[in-house]
């Protein structure tokens, strides 16, 4: 088994860098041949990857106000092509919208149709903020051929939306969005598109299931939780999904339904809530990273979609307060 294969077989989590990363970062970025200039501290907003005490994967986002740098994403050689570098971008843009980043910038050499499949654009280095150009990164550290790049941002979704509770009133509109996650083939197995009847079966009382609604009353995202095993001793814990309209992703939709889903669980006395996410689905796995939750293994060859073989990555948080 290559070091790659047994890497993706069991990913850790990206976690937030602590001070005594800054040295394996260092290393990662010179292996990589990325600077490091600007880097002889460790920045606030910083992520890593762990392989026992190796850092194989680095991730950093420079605040400027309302702007936000993008560097220093580097994977270890032997583990690129298993979807590292696609979870750091989406876990450093969570922890941007986390801070009311609203425009994210870059500079790269060797990756442009990477980041213009995340949704970046080329910009003339002119028009990015005067502060982002004063950067070590703009300023010395990356040559003048490297693009600029841009990502607009929606740090939080517009204040009509809001997350509450759903009603049996809405399982129409939620039947509705949840067929568009199955019709795209986003996160699920499922194939049978879903009726409003079958998701009133959802409302048992026991577990929550929460909306981003609009004040007009329409419905963006939903996120759910149903039962995990029947047997008692597991009664504390949920399986959850969450699903945002095909219209409406990428606003940070999908982040609010589980911020409040987590309350819900936590408050209806759950003690761990688990699900599985496509080995693919690096913005999911980018998601649940940035909220808390624990990579914890893969399940190969877990099910067929469309005849083919998919790999799936247990995710699980806890709620320490619901633990005795």
């Amino acid at each position: 088994m290559t070091p790659s294969t047994a890497f993706s077989a069991l990913q850790p989590a990206i976690e937030r860098a602590r001070p005594h990363d800054l040295a394996g970062i260092q290393s990662l970025l010179r292996a990589c041949k990325l600077p490091v200039a600007g880097l002889s501290e460790l920045p606030e907003l910083a992520l890593v990857i762990h392989q026992g005490p190796m850092i194989v994967g680095s991730a950093v986002i420079e605040p400027y106000g309302d702007a936000g740098l993008l560097r220093s994403i580097a994977v270890e050689s032997s583990l690129r092509g298993t979807g590292l570098g696609h979870r750091l971008v989406d876990a450093a843009l969570g922890l941007a919208r986390e801070r009311n980043i609203r425009d994210v910038f870059l500079l790269t050499e060797t990756a442009p149709s990477l980041f213009a499949r995340m949704g970046f654009q080329p910009i003339v280095r002119s028009r990015v903020p005067p502060a982002v150009r004063q950067s070590v990164e703009f300023a010395s550290a990356c040559p003048a051929s490297a693009r600029a790049m841009h990502l607009p941002l929606t740090a939080t979704p517009p204040a009509q939306e809001h997350v509450r509770a759903a009603t049996g009133r809405e399982a129409a509109q939620i039947a509705e969005i949840y067929n568009q996650g199955i019709t795209d083939r986003l996160g699920t197995f499922e194939t049978r598109l879903r009726s409003e009847r079958d998701v009133l079966a959802w409302f048992d009382g026991a577990h929550p299931v929460v909306v981003v609604a609009r004040a007009s009353g329409g419905i963006v995202a939903f996120a759910a939780t149903s039962t995990y095993r029947p047997r008692e001793c597991y009664s504390g814990i949920a399986e959850f999904s969450v699903y945002v309209a095909r219209d409406e992703r990428g606003r940070g939709f999908g982040r609010q339904a589980m911020a409040g889903l987590m309350d819900a669980a936590s408050a209806a006395g759950f003690w761990k809530l688990v699900s599985r996410v496509f080995v693919d689905n690096a913005a999911s796995r980018g998601l649940m990273a940035s909220i808390g939750f624990r990579e914890v293994g893969v399940y190969e060859r877990h099910g067929r979609l469309d005849g083919r073989w998919r790999d799936v990555v247990i995710v699980e948080r806890l709620f320490p307060e619901n633990l005795d």
